[in-house]
């Protein structure tokens, strides 16, 4: 059988470049029986370092081209011309991602769907985002043989969403957190405290509550801070602090306090998230809306404790292992911060749970569930 993935959101820094790469690294990994043709298109981002590497096994092969995205989704999602094929040569199933569906002469498709955010939240989108997404589904409601969603929540809003996709033709292929979250507490004690410890030096922190994402709105990041800074009038003598990771997204961006104690560390890069992580009083993650939700795994698996939203995908995520809140209640975003603080019971508690919690996710799983798809799709 001859694979074919489009690899071209690697380079973004976003949740579906992340889930990509960690796709396509660990089916190569398992799966040494099949050929993989990647294609990676980009006018100025490079090619990946974790995908030019793949070229080390004889079963992969890349495809590089410069098309911008932008020129891709007139070509491929407004158009709906130039096969894959014109591309890559021949392949029995090609996997596409959540920007462009090109059409296939003879391939048959696949997609995977991380959420429903342009469809559900357009207030929140660039009219250009909305666009693309809903023409990119369009074809692959009309065109793809299998869906892959990352949670049951995100399969709920599909069939909501696109009712005449029949049930059979959709499977839930849950994300993991990268091995090196595993790999932390294989460490000595003296190493994980030197990790920790570079943290806070490098970034200015010592015992700090963190949330990670992108900043955008239905990260919900105004009431977190706002249910930080009635915690704080209510503790004035803690020294907690709030620390916000991640890049600038959209909408109307976060305006910490005056008093130091909210941290906006922006972008972290890769190799700091694990010790950042493990570094944390807890996890705070009150989105009102996530396809997975996949720092409260990184988090778990480091044994940090979570306080994240009941809604979504977040609570089927977090099972029992977290502190489940109305993320549109400040209240109980104050009440579920001041249980975290005060209670090392309920610490030991909620990392207890949530190591058992995370092992259920993993990247070797989720490769072999999706090669498992694509064998049936080929058959079929």
């Amino acid at each position: 059988m001859i694979i074919g993935i489009d690899v071209s959101a690697i380079p973004y820094g976003t949740g579906v470049s992340n889930y990509t790469s960690n796709l396509v690294r660990n089916l190569v990994l398992i799966d040494h029986k099949n050929q993989y043709k990647l294609f990676f298109s980009s006018l100025r981002q490079p090619l990946p370092l974790e995908i030019s590497e793949l070229i080390k096994y004889k079963n992969v092969t890349i495809y590089h081209h410069y098309l911008p995205p932008t020129l891709l989704s007139y070509l491929w999602n407004d158009l709906h011309i130039l096969p894959i094929e014109m591309f890559i040569g021949r392949c029995d199933v090609f996997h596409t991602w959540d920007w462009t569906h090109p059409p296939t002469t003879k391939a048959k498709t696949i997609t995977t769907v991380h959420d429903f955010v342009p469809f559900l939240f357009p207030e929140d989108q660039h009219p250009r985002t909305i666009a693309t997404f809903k023409k990119k589904l369009s074809h692959a409601a009309r065109e793809c043989l299998h869906f892959i969603c990352v949670s049951q929540s995100t399969k709920d809003d599909l069939t909501r969403i696109f009712p005449g996709i029949s049930l059979d033709k959709i499977s839930v292929i849950y994300e993991a957190a990268e091995k090196k979250f595993d790999q932390f507490h294989k460490l000595s004690l003296k190493d994980r405290q030197q990790k920790i410890a570079k943290i806070h030096q490098q970034y200015g922190l010592s015992n700090f509550i963190l949330t990670q994402g992108t900043r955008e709105p239905r990260k919900n990041l105004h009431r977190l801070i706002k249910a930080f800074t009635l915690f704080k009038k209510e503790h004035p003598t803690s020294k907690v602090e709030l620390a916000i990771s991640g890049k600038y997204g959209w909408g109307e961006d976060v305006s910490p306090p005056g008093d130091n104690s909210v941290k906006v560390l922006g972008y972290i890069p890769e190799k700091d998230l694990v010790a950042l992580h493990a570094s944390a009083l807890c996890l705070a993650y009150p989105s009102t809306y996530e396809g997975f939700g996949l720092p409260i795994i990184k988090s778990m698996k480091v044994g940090t404790p979570v306080i994240t939203s009941n809604l979504s995908s977040l609570a089927e995520v977090a099972g029992l292992a977290a502190l489940l809140v109305n993320p549109t209640s400040t209240k109980e975003l104050t009440d579920a911060i001041t249980k975290i603080v005060n209670s090392p019971t309920l610490r030991r508690t909620l990392i207890n749970r949530g190591y058992r919690q995370a092992a259920k996710f993993s990247w070797t799983k989720t490769a072999s569930q999706t090669l498992a798809i694509y064998e049936k799709v080929a058959s079929q």
